[in-house]
């Protein structure tokens, strides 16, 4: 009887062995993973959010909300129904005739070409390819001319073209990134592109890339090499800019209220309520890139009262302080 209670005991005391090593594993292991240094902590819990995923940082599901939502608005299905789409050319954009009216919030894309490049065939090809596929990919697309539109005759800037007028045109005409090509056509058809972005509001200028597309009219159809060319561009512009959630500015004002750089094209709506936002705060990576923004304390409330175009709102306030053209102004859902 006493071996079998031995036996017993020394069973139980296995077990509790085997929990408590592996619970120890669960706990206790370094955080620092194989290399030995500390992972970056999830910026979310810096800012006092009380439950955190840490599986993914919050600036990424922001990126995931923001295409699923753009790509959802194209299909009419719910956006957080499936898994948000491929970051890529990988993901066939819908025709612009299939499209329905959309009503998600769609950041403004500036894309410039210079003048001297601007009226020859390739750039025309590319920018209408880019303009069906933006609102597949959640952006409203702000061609060259607007661009320089803009910038013609400002004293707020000194520069003769958008490229030296980034933080101009994050206020009006509201773009959140400006996307530069220089397009070199070769012999056959064969173009070399090279596109490099900027981000006007936080001032972040991504690497260029360069590309050879063919773009004879033969060679433009769905999965041509311009078609994969726009998707791919489309979408890593829309992941960039995904660093922040939506927001707006507000760049002049008409007696006691104001004028917005967004209307709805970029998916306002009549009586939409924005959140006047100062600086906010920015998550940077160990290279000392901004990977994303948070919004600062909420300053003031606005609410749009009426349209002037498709890209322009009239505001109110609401609440609190009147933003300022460097305020940034968020949904209020």
């Amino acid at each position: 009887m006493s071996d079998l209670l031995a036996k017993r005991l020394c069973s139980v005391a296995l077990s509790v062995l085997a929990v408590s090593f592996v619970s120890g594993c669960a706990t206790n292991g370094s955080p620092s993973g194989d290399e030995g240094q500390m992972p970056l902590a999830d910026s979310e819990a810096a800012f006092g959010y009380e439950q955190t995923e840490w599986g993914k940082p919050f600036w990424e599901r922001w990126m995931d909300e923001a295409r699923a939502q753009g790509r959802a608005s194209v299909v009419g299905q719910n956006p957080t129904a499936g898994a948000p789409a491929q970051v890529g050319g990988g993901s066939a954009a819908m025709p612009v005739a299939m499209r329905p009216d959309l009503d998600g919030l769609r950041p403004k894309l500036g894309v410039y070409i210079a003048a001297d490049q601007r009226d020859s065939l390739s750039a025309y090809r590319l920018m209408n390819t880019l303009d069906r596929y933006a609102a597949a990919n959640g952006l409203t697309l702000v061609k060259p001319n607007e661009l320089d539109e803009s910038v013609g005759g400002s004293d707020a800037c000194g520069a003769a073209t958008p490229m030296g007028c980034p933080e101009l045109l994050g206020i009006f005409p509201g773009i959140r990134a400006l996307l530069v090509l220089d397009i070199n056509s070769t012999s056959g058809g064969v173009a070399q592109v090279r596109a490099r972005m900027v981000d006007t509001d936080f001032g972040i200028e991504y690497d260029a890339v360069s590309t050879e597309l063919a773009l004879r009219a033969k060679t433009l159809g769905d999965g041509s090499d311009v078609t994969v060319w726009s998707d791919h561009v489309l979408g890593t512009a829309a992941d960039r800019i995904s660093i922040a959630p939506w927001f707006a500015h507000s760049f002049a004002l008409n007696g006691e209220d104001m004028y917005i750089n967004a209307g709805r094209s970029s998916g306002l709506e009549a009586d939409s309520t924005l959140a006047v936002h100062g600086e906010g705060s920015v998550v940077r990576s160990p290279a000392g890139r901004i990977i994303a923004w948070e919004p600062g304390p909420e300053e003031g409330r606005i609410r749009i009262k009426q349209f002037v175009g498709q890209n322009v709102a009239v505001a109110e306030q609401v609440s609190g302080r009147m933003p300022t053209p460097k305020d940034r102004l968020t949904l209020v859902e």
